[in-house]
């Protein structure tokens, strides 16, 4: 059921769960990231989506993995994109991951699309979130910490991160009604989810 996120300036954005027809609206926003952007999405320099890194992207049954796309309704784009997945086991813990297009960057879209996710991670039975962000990327650290994610190891470059879900959700009120709804209507986990890092 889509839900409205409304930005500090006042913009709506149409917040819902991915569907296998974003496939093109999906890849037409990675190419609207710059290459610095993808390149703390994904760890490394990307150029391009697979098909089928497209396939796995949008076709998911959003409970083991579940991905939320933020929608500018003026121009229908997707703007951003926050997702978990536990994997082909399956599971309590996830991977999850966040990327905001570059021109909607700064205007709390991560941050609504966190806190949502973390509500769908407890609605769906699970217990920790884990991620994996570039040491130098502050902005992403700096979101983290304010949903309750903790610091579990920095090495190489990089940080892992962990979110006891239970007890954010049940400890702070802002996972409660984050996005009003709209009137109308491991390390096998880490590289089986490559494509699904903390943005």
């Amino acid at each position: 059921m889509p839900v409205q996120m409304t930005l500090a300036d006042g913009v709506r954005l149409r917040v819902r769960p991915i569907v296998p027809a974003d496939r093109e609206p999906l890849a037409d926003a990675f190419h609207r990231l710059s290459d610095r952007s993808r390149h703390q999405r994904f760890l490394a320099p990307k150029r391009r989506l697979s098909m089928r890194e497209l396939d796995y992207l949008t076709d998911v049954d959003h409970v083991t993995h579940e991905a939320l796309v933020a929608i500018d309704e003026t121009t229908g784009e997707i703007v951003g994109i926050g997702r978990y997945a536990t994997g082909s086991g399956g599971g309590v813990a996830a991977d999850m991951a966040l990327v905001v297009v570059d021109a909607w960057q700064r205007r709390g879209i991560g941050h609504g699309l966190a806190v949502r996710l973390v509500e769908r991670a407890h609605a769906n039975g699970i217990t920790r979130l884990t991620g994996t962000a570039l040491a130098d990327n502050l902005r992403v650290r700096s979101l983290l910490e304010r949903i309750g994610f903790r610091v579990t190891s920095v090495g190489s470059g990089v940080i892992e991160v962990e979110l006891d879900v239970l007890r954010a959700t049940s400890s702070r009120p802002r996972y409660r009604g984050a996005c009003r709804t709209s009137a109308s209507s491991s390390r096998e986990r880490r590289a089986s989810l490559a494509n699904t890092r903390v943005r």
